[in-house]
């Protein structure tokens, strides 16, 4: 049991349920968050998961599935992202038009 990544692990978990108490950062993208601060703690108060789950998988070198885990985290979170700033993307086209539209019938009026 390391206990520098408890500490890591439980200041993660408080600081993502701070910034979202304090309104910084929405519920539903702080679950992911959340979720690795658990699996964090979770690690490091049993170390030995990671090493059982490696010899079940059939990896050599433990750590390597830690690093593996972490990436496969973070590409997530990256095409999650990009999902979102598409998205947010067409609705910016969406509502440029709209106020176009809007300035356009404003000044016939005139």
């Amino acid at each position: 049991m390391n206990k520098l990544f408890i500490i890591i692990g439980i200041l993660v978990i408080v600081y993502i349920f701070h910034t979202v108490k304090k309104g910084k950062f929405s519920v539903n993208e702080s679950i992911f968050w959340m979720f690795g601060g658990f699996v964090i703690l979770i690690l490091s108060i049993f170390p030995g998961i990671i090493v059982f789950l490696a010899e079940k998988i059939g990896i050599d070198y433990p750590p390597s599935l830690l690093f593996m885990l972490c990436s496969v985290f973070l590409l997530f979170m990256c095409f999650r992202n990009n999902r979102r700033i598409a998205e947010q993307q067409e609705k910016i086209i969406e509502l440029a038009q709209q106020v176009t539209l809007l300035k356009s019938k404003l000044e016939d009026k005139k």
